[in-house]
């Protein structure tokens, strides 16, 4: 039977976004406390409630699942009653903004409960551990990896892989020793193998790819045979659970091979390093910048940008110096330019936003001045035009933070310098950054407050009007009209399975009209995809090379008739209402607030099936509100909505 979906965004007229925080985003200091060394207030495990949090913490672990739902694991830091090594699991919820305590202790210095090797069982735990480094797979299972902590009976390096269930709340002790300081096993350079492994080590950086496997590079600890800084990658396959060592070297510190600058060469190598930054974007490359370790000969901090494409097993020097301690050129704040780069630095910041651009916030390094110490500086880089942009923060060292008040963004907050916090990036496009070492408003020590900014800032190069499209046989056919145009070059047509990562699938160059302008694009590669949902959104690149991405539209076949949901939720600017109705006819749409005052209301004519409605929600209030809508069947369906700013 053939199935089609429809996608209608002429509710309301919708307004391109830029994936670009200007230097008015304000931040906002979300929970948590503004001053140092605090403990944490635990409550019940598995309770939700708002005096919750987690101590003050560093080099703490993290993922986000496939909820939306921001995890931190361990640290080094406070527990409930003292400083030490910690090993308690919290979920961080940015819908209602509190904390849950999941699993672990609310003591330090606790040992691993391993368990069977394979085998998840309640008792499972890791134990206390600082600088592990994370995954979070397909099915939305988290894993650990190594860090520098507790076996069962001993301190040292760790080389221990765990999985976390959320659904069950259950560890599995996967593969690697339950002893301190084991070498590693490197076998034949990429062949996987049961009997490899990395040696123990801590501060590596991490990468899924496109399989759904997960690869680790360097950090501090063991080869073969000694401990040292590392340059090894090494990739995990989770169905065969086993490593492979793919590129790097079996020896300690090291130093890389740099090629020219922009070119990818198989013989080029980052040097050794440690605490370095990682990202993916949307193409699957995996980048990583500066840390501790080695350029082409001295050990010392690095601002070298390297970009790893892992189906050609190349690494290329992409931005930054290929020589140590180097100073940054900051250039004018909000404004891209080729000249730019962060300072060289270490244990800084990361994350990858929903258009698969790169932001990195501050680290302990090297300011305007040549002056070392903590950083607050925030840049974005982009893959696509090779560029980075200083975008908030200071050019000093040592700067604290002006917190405002709790919930409330405001221009004129700031984080406080610090290295060793940690980061996620929810889907409604918001970063997040927690704790670490540094300032509050005035005083060094550890952290724990949490701040969010948005990546979005909302510009009007064009109008998008409309952004449609019919699914049918494994067919999808997207339509779109904008007016006012104006020196655009053309439109590159993006499809991602995850919601996340994006890979264009087509360009359309644009037309050019100051009037409508009305495009189409037919995609004809699903029928061997078993995915249950396809995403599309464009981006939209003019003739100088500046870009801009639409709102994502999603394709679903896997919603009941007689349903809706709302995505994201919460929101901030925009929203997707999909309605499934088993005839057509006339719906009403009617927003409400909580005391039940009508806010909008609109009548709209849907087809049969699945419709999908775009909503623009950046004049609203930040509150929350209940969307009901009546289908031409006579349905009531309703769902509280969340906007944030």
């Amino acid at each position: 039977m053939k199935t089609t979906v429809l996608f209608i965004s002429t509710l309301f007229t919708s307004l391109l976004s830029l994936a670009q925080i200007s230097p008015l985003t304000p931040w906002t200091w979300m929970k948590g406390d503004n001053t140092v060394d605090n403990l944490g207030i635990y409550g019940s495990t598995g309770v939700t409630a708002t005096t919750n949090k987690p101590g003050a913490r560093t080099s703490a672990t993290t993922w986000r699942d496939n909820a939306g739902k921001l995890w931190m694991f361990g640290g080094m830091g406070f527990s409930n009653s003292a400083q030490g090594y910690l090993n308690d699991l919290w979920k961080y919820d940015p819908a209602s903004n509190k904390w849950t305590w999941m699993k672990g202790d609310s003591s330090i210095q606790q040992f691993s409960v391993y368990g069977a090797q394979g085998t998840a069982a309640a008792a499972n735990k890791p134990g206390g551990t600082y600088a592990s480094v994370s995954w979070t797979d397909a099915s939305g299972n988290l894993w650990l990896f190594g860090g520098f902590g507790y076996t069962d009976n001993d301190f040292g390096f760790l080389n221990t892989l765990w999985k976390y269930n959320a659904a069950t709340n259950e560890w599995t002790w996967v593969k690697g020793d339950k002893v301190i300081d084991k070498p590693g096993v490197y076998g034949t350079k990429g062949n996987e193998h049961n009997n490899n492994k990395p040696g123990a080590r801590y501060g590596s950086s991490t990468w899924t790819d496109a399989s759904g496997n997960l690869w680790l590079y360097g950090g501090y600890g063991y080869n073969s045979s000694t401990n040292g800084i590392l340059n090894d990658l090494w990739r995990y396959n989770p169905a065969s659970n086993k490593w492979a060592w793919i590129s790097g070297d079996n020896a300690v510190e090291a130093t890389g091979v740099y090629g020219t600058k922009g070119t990818a060469n198989p013989g080029n190598k980052p040097g050794a390093r440690y605490v370095s930054s990682s990202w993916n974007d949307a193409d699957g490359n995996f980048w990583l910048f500066g840390g501790y370790g080695y350029d082409a000969g001295s050990c010392g901090n690095l601002n070298d940008l390297w970009k790893y494409n892992p189906a050609a097993n190349q690494w290329t020097w992409v931005s930054g110096n290929n020589t140590i301690n180097q100073l940054p050129v900051y250039g004018i704040q909000g404004t891209a330019n080729a000249a730019n780069t962060p300072g060289a630095r270490y244990v800084s910041t990361s994350w990858t936003d929903t258009n698969g651009e790169l932001w990195l916030f501050g680290g302990y390094g090297i300011d305007g001045d040549g002056i070392t110490g903590y950083l607050n500086d925030f840049w974005k880089y982009s893959p696509f035009t090779n560029t980075w942009t200083w975008v908030k923060g200071d050019t000093r060292v040592d700067q604290p933070g002006i917190y405002g008040t709790q919930c409330q963004a405001n221009v004129t907050n700031k984080t406080g310098a610090r290295q060793g916090s940690v980061s996620w990036s929810d889907q409604a496009g918001n970063l997040w950054l927690f704790g670490g070492y540094g300032y509050d408003a005035g005083t060094s020590g550890i952290l724990n407050d949490l701040w969010k900014i948005s990546s979005y800032n909302v510009v009007l190069p064009l109008n998008l009007l409309r952004f449609s499209g019919t699914l049918g046989n494994g067919i999808a056919s997207l339509k779109w009209l904008t007016d006012q145009e104006s020196g655009f070059s053309h439109f590159s047509i993006q499809r991602s399975f995850d919601g996340i990562q994006f890979r264009s699938i087509g360009i359309v160059s644009a037309g050019g009209r100051t009037g409508s302008n009305e495009y189409t694009y037919t995609d004809t590669d699903l029928q061997n995809h078993p995915e249950k949902n396809v995403y599309y959104r464009l981006l939209i690149t003019s003739t100088d090379n500046k870009y801009t991405y639409s709102k994502v539209i999603l394709f679903s076949l896997s919603q009941p008739a007689g349903s809706f949901r709302v995505f994201p939720n919460p929101a901030t600017n925009t929203v997707v209402v999909t309605v499934n109705q088993q005839k057509a006819g006339t719906a009403s749409i009617l927003l409400t607030d909580m005391n039940g005052s009508t806010i909008r209301r609109i009548n709209q004519s849907l087809s049969a099936g699945i419709t999908h409605m775009s909503m623009d929600c950046s004049t609203l209030a930040p509150a929350t509100y209940i969307l009901r809508v009546i289908t031409a069947d006579g349905n009531l369906l309703q769902e509280k909505l969340l906007i944030l700013r």
